[in-house]
């Protein structure tokens, strides 16, 4: 997993991907950082950061190009070959419009691009975000502009949404309940007779009275123009991206928090992957509360006074103090346990990356270097 990167077996692209709220963004960085920190010219192309990340990252914002990171403000690294890191956001609607642009000439193209159902499923339709993610990850990838990049799966709850989309957009396109119905009119004639014979049909006649006229006619027009052009090239550019996804160069991170319903989707998500045989790299165990409190502390709370230094600290903070460690104490013990489970139920030969917690959130590059030196220790490279 972690431990080939930046060597010649190491992976081109890493995925990390699990539920919503588990991190996934910030630690997407910092494994591109750590990607940089290996000598790679690393690229972390991420869904919808928080404006925080941007600026932890030293950007003033994510868009739809490749920015560089100044790494300026990282401590010294100490004999380490740095790379570069860069960062993206991705921009559904444009990806989509670009791919258009590539099957379509510009006649056909100005049709698309104006008609209103293209309009909303550019920008709406389920599935079509993470269809797009698959596509840009394609895309980058075949530029050969970077040695290592790491995606930011959206935020689903079913595990799998983002590998099944391409396929899903397709079926719906094709397969849908409208399709049927609007097939046989196709193969009339001319489309503006077509659409005489169309409007004609009573089915289409009470859709139309529902839907209204127009949008019927920006429907067929639509499903009419991706049945002449688009279909082929989206559907083999669908074959291509999933073989690009279960190839050597890629490997899918499950990332997840030590709470029950993360793990068992990270679980879930390892079980369909190698049902699906694509390439897994691992589990991240993400905001883990360690222990590294001092067990004498107890002992010190049973004293009538306490110091800190040369400081006393009052009665009524001495008690916040041990409430707050004994909270602490408890987390780690019950994310210990959970983690020992969860190691138990992978199997040997699974690597499980464990993550601290945070004492505040991630504001800036140091923030995620920290994080970065995690992933290092497990690799064995720092």
């Amino acid at each position: 997993m972690l431990t080939h990167i930046g060597k010649a077996e190491g992976p081109e692209i890493l995925i990390c991907c699990g539920s919503g709220g588990v991190g996934k963004t910030t630690l997407s960085a910092a494994i591109g950082l750590y990607g940089a920190l290996s000598g790679l010219k690393t690229l972390v192309l991420t869904i919808d950061p928080a404006r925080r990340l941007a600026d932890s990252l030293g950007l003033k914002d994510f868009n739809a190009e490749a920015q560089q990171v100044p790494l300026d403000q990282l401590p010294d690294i100490g004999g380490c070959t740095l790379g570069s890191l860069h960062a993206m956001m991705l921009d559904a609607k444009r990806t989509f419009d670009q791919l258009i642009e590539c099957y379509a000439s510009g006649v056909l193209r100005k049709k698309i691009f104006e008609n209103r159902y293209y309009q909303y499923l550019s920008n709406h339709m389920a599935g079509s975000h993470e269809y797009m993610a698959m596509e840009k990850l394609f895309e980058v990838y075949s530029q050969s502009r970077y040695d290592l990049i790491v995606l930011d799966t959206p935020p689903t709850r079913r595990a799998l949404d983002f590998l099944d989309a391409p396929q899903r957009l397709l079926n719906l396109l094709g397969h849908s309940f409208f399709w049927k119905l609007f097939k046989p009119y196709f193969k009339a004639g001319r489309w503006s007779v077509r659409l005489l014979h169309l409007i004609a049909s009573p089915i289409l006649r009470v859709v139309g009275k529902i839907i209204g006229l127009q949008a019927l006619t920006d429907l067929t027009s639509f499903l009419q123009l991706w049945d002449d052009m688009l279909f082929e090239g989206f559907n083999q550019r669908a074959s291509a991206v999933k073989k690009l996804l279960s190839g050597h160069p890629t490997l899918f991170l499950a990332v997840a928090t030590p709470q029950r319903q993360p793990l068992n989707e990270a679980m879930f998500l390892y079980e369909k992957l190698c049902e699906n045989r694509m390439p897994f790299g691992g589990f991240i165990i993400n905001r883990v509360h360690g222990t590294q409190l001092q067990p004498s502390f107890a002992g010190h709370y049973k004293k009538s006074e306490f110091h800190y230094f040369d400081t006393k600290i009052s009665r009524d903070l001495m008690t916040k103090m041990h409430q707050s460690y004994l909270y602490h104490e408890r987390m780690a013990r019950s994310d210990a346990r959970s983690i020992a489970e969860f190691r138990n139920k992978a199997g040997e030969g699974i690597d499980v990356v464990e993550i601290l917690s945070a004492e505040e959130e991630v504001s800036d590059l140091r923030d995620l270097y920290q994080i970065s030196r995690q992933l290092m220790r497990f690799s064995g490279s720092g």
